[in-house]
């Protein structure tokens, strides 16, 4: 009777029976494709085509059990009316996760793959779900990416605008120094300071001169009348040669900060341009971060329930109360014997 009736009661008649499919897929291991493509330096840790290790296979087991993938297969697939749930009932929402746990899985293989499973009555309804979700996963995970890109890639497009402003002041302002006359301070410094110990021994030597002449020719000589002008020459050199070297003095030190600091913001102008770049394409990039092994199919045979195991158990179970039945019946008439 066991046998009957568990062969009865395990049957479509009782248990709707369910269909699994089934998506297997690596996670990729690189996060930052501009990393990969673009970086001279790039490890096995950012190669474009590494599979992912177990971390990257835990990210993605908490996306794929995120709301808003649930969210997402429930209203697409219709699942509240599918799995027979009115709005009406008391907790639908509560039951439909129920639902939607019971039914679809999610796992990490031996290998650090991930496995989507999906069980329906309705055999090509649970392929395509499978499907559906391994291809959100996808696209969350490069959402999720690309907002964070994105919002980077707007900070560092204001950081480049300030420091572009920040170059034009400089710029600015050493222009205005050069304008003035100091384009070279190091050089010029050098130059100036030679021509100016030149022109005061020039100087020095023709005031010598010209009071050893002074001493023996009359002011009328045209030697004593060279040698004063050569002196107005000598001395107006050297006044004029005094204010530029002022002149160095007081903006020299200006014009070397402003140098420095100039190369210095423009090559960290350049690397952060080079860096926009790469946020730009992060930010746009739109890859799979898996490399799928195996695509859910409809299934032929069904998954659940498995009615030999039904039948065994039930029958193994019938036996076992019966045997116990047999024990009990034998040991109450050996107790109504003895009595």
């Amino acid at each position: 009777m066991s046998l009957i009736g568990s062969v009865i009661f395990s049957g479509p008649a009782f248990i709707t029976p369910k269909y699994r499919s089934s998506v297997i897929f690596f996670p990729a291991h690189t996060n930052s494709i501009s990393k990969s493509l673009l970086d001279q330096h790039t490890s096995g840790k950012q190669d474009l085509l590494a599979f992912g290790a177990e971390e990257e296979s835990e990210q993605m087991l908490q996306i794929l059990h995120s709301d808003l993938i649930r969210e997402t297969i429930i209203k697409r697939f219709g699942l509240l009316e599918h799995y027979g749930i009115g709005p009406e009932e008391k907790y639908p929402l509560t039951k439909l996760k129920k639902e939607f746990r019971a039914n679809i899985s999610f796992s990490r293989t031996e290998f650090l793959s991930v496995r989507i499973d999906v069980l329906d009555k309705d055999p090509k309804l649970a392929a395509a779900i499978a499907n559906e979700i391994a291809a959100l996963a996808d696209t969350l995970k490069n959402s999720m990416q690309n907002e964070r890109a994105q919002a980077a890639l707007s900070l560092l497009v204001r950081a480049i605008d300030e420091k572009k402003e920040s170059v034009r002041l400089k710029e600015d302002s050493l222009k205005n120094i050069r304008a003035k006359g100091v384009i070279d301070y190091k050089n010029q410094s050098l130059i100036w300071n030679e021509e100016y110990a030149k022109a005061f021994s020039d100087f020095s030597n023709e005031r010598a001169a010209l009071s050893v002449l002074e001493q023996y020719k009359s002011p009328e000589d045209s030697s004593v009348i060279n040698t004063k002008a050569r002196i107005q020459g000598a001395k107006s050199r050297v006044e004029n040669l005094q204010v530029k070297l002022n002149l160095l003095a007081d903006l020299g030190g200006a014009s070397v900060s402003l140098n420095e600091e100039l190369s210095l913001e423009r090559e960290e102008l350049s690397r952060m341009q080079e860096q926009l770049g790469k946020l730009k394409i992060d930010a746009n990039q739109n890859l799979s971060s898996k490399f799928t092994v195996n695509q859910a199919y409809p299934a032929e045979e069904k998954s659940y329930p498995v009615r030999w195991l039904i039948i065994l158990i039930t029958v193994s179970g019938a036996m076992m109360i019966s045997i116990a039945l047999i024990l009990l019946n034998e040991q109450y008439k050996d107790i109504q014997y003895k009595i």
